[in-house]
């Protein structure tokens, strides 16, 4: 039984529900991230109210420098958005755009929808590539004399590039939903839909990110330490990183003899899959998010906020009394 409006369309209708779904029960990836970045946003809270004036302004020059760093990268990130793309996915489909993206607000709204998810495996891909070929370089670099001085760099631009590629993605949804990226007045748009519906899921990323990075240093530079030497079951449960634990844990359960040589082939492997995972992870949850931002958003500009709103909350009442 449902209580949504009739003014809604049956695809409308289904919107709708998934808004209110995806709200009261987000997926696996969105809790892990929401659980991980508590503790950040905890903190960053604290620094906000402290009475503490020196504390205070910090925290608020911390969240300045986020909020710059993002207009930033969306400005970056705008610049390999192109726009011809999305018009030909709308050509293809057999809908000419040309340059009027807002004219895109008036069509059906799974037409909207068909074409920002065309997006959503090509994202995917790219940002898995980049963090595969950034997290084995940095694993590869801790057991390189000389290379280590190079670690700070590639971190930083494993960080800057992962942020800018889920900007530009985000920036294809919103010209997809008619919000052409290049036009600065829906700069807030883009912002808005960048941002989680929790305030914990950017800093869980954050904090996710922090510790694959953490754990592949680790790794690289127990491998460069104990090069040479033999890698009995004492010294890796007493030295080695949770990482190539997890990796010998696993070859003994396969009943797989490693040498060192082998891990020192597969330290890297794994640095470059977990770290591949984390972007794909979150762009997954970011992709959801842009597009139910863009959804809601234009249903509002349809039938007015308040409708859409009290359609929401009665999805949600019904998602709630039969959890209960």
């Amino acid at each position: 039984m449902t209580h949504v409006s009739p003014v809604f369309t049956e695809y409308e209708q289904q919107v709708v529900r998934e808004l209110a779904v995806h709200r009261v029960q987000p997926n696996a990836i969105h809790r892990l991230l929401e659980s991980v970045g508590k503790p950040m946003v905890k903190l960053m809270n604290l620094g906000r109210t402290s009475q503490n004036r020196t504390v205070r302004s910090l925290s608020d020059h911390l969240h300045g420098w986020i909020e710059e760093g993002l207009i930033k990268t969306f400005r970056a990130a705008n610049r390999l958005a192109n726009s011809k793309d999305i018009a030909k996915r709308y050509a293809a489909r057999g809908i000419k755009v040309g340059d009027d993206f807002e004219s895109l607000r008036f069509m059906p709204l799974s037409h909207l929808d068909a074409v920002a998810d065309s997006f959503r495996w090509g994202s995917s891909l790219l940002l898995g590539a980049e963090g595969a070929l950034l997290g084995g370089a940095t694993t590869l670099a801790e057991g390189i004399p000389g290379a280590q001085l190079v670690i700070p760099s590639l971190i930083l631009t494993d960080v800057t590039s992962s942020m800018t590629l889920l900007s530009r993605h985000t920036c294809r949804i919103a010209t997809a939903y008619g919000y052409s990226s290049k036009r600065p007045e829906n700069l807030p748009h883009l912002m808005a839909a960048m941002a989680p519906q929790t305030e914990s899921s950017d800093e869980g990323y954050v904090a996710l990110k922090t510790a694959v990075v953490t754990s592949i240093r680790e790794s690289g530079q127990f491998m460069a330490r104990t090069t040479g030497m033999v890698l009995d079951r004492q010294l890796l449960e007493r030295e080695a990183p949770q990482m190539i634990r997890l990796i010998t844990y696993v070859a003994d359960r396969l009943g797989v003899v490693i040498t060192q040589k082998e891990l020192g082939v597969l330290v890297p492997i794994a640095g470059a899959v977990l770290n591949s995972g984390i972007n794909v992870a979150f762009q997954q949850v970011g992709h959801q998010t842009a597009k139910d931002y863009f959804r809601r958003v234009i249903l509002e500009d349809r039938y007015g906020e308040e409708l859409v709103a009290y359609a929401i909350q009665q999805e949600i009442a019904i998602l709630q009394e039969r959890r209960n």
